[in-house]
């Protein structure tokens, strides 16, 4: 997918949150956090990154979402052990499971993600502006989303 393509996800349950809609985001530069409870660069970086920025910047101008797209350990990864690493972890942010696929599951698999972490900022209009995977500099998200939050 190319930039500037409106984003759109596949997910079947919803944690933290009311189920949302790419129409409820609209307006808002989203942060999506692609994750696997058991991805070592998930748990000691990005998610602790995203837990910051949900902290730090009021909800009507940015909004953190997580994606649990798991593509590996399937057996210990399902919708109760989600619930007790989100809570353990402090994670308050709406959290979404992807809809699993033949290999990679649908959200993933859409938007041609290679892993996880994979960090995805979508602007005001919906259009997916940046796609990172792996490790992403805090300094560099900062630039990026102060970015985005000043386009109109």
């Amino acid at each position: 997918m190319a930039a500037h393509e409106p984003f759109e996800f596949d997910v079947t349950e919803w944690f933290n949150s009311d189920p949302l809609t790419v129409e409820d985001l609209h307006g808002r530069v989203v942060l999506v956090e692609f994750f696997q409870m058991l991805c070592p660069g998930c748990v000691n970086h990005s998610l602790p990154q995203a837990k910051r920025v949900h902290r730090m910047v009021k909800n009507d101008q940015l909004v953190v979402l997580g994606i649990h797209s798991v593509f590996e350990h399937h057996d210990v990864t399902g919708p109760a052990a989600l619930e007790v690493f989100l809570k353990e972890f402090g994670i308050t942010f709406p959290v979404a499971v992807d809809r699993p696929g033949e290999v990679l599951p649908k959200t993933m698999k859409r938007w041609r993600l290679e892993g996880t972490p994979t960090t995805m900022l979508i602007d005001r209009q919906g259009r997916v502006r940046q796609t990172w995977l792996g490790q992403l500099d805090d300094l560099a998200l900062g630039v990026w989303l102060g970015t985005l939050l000043a386009e109109d």
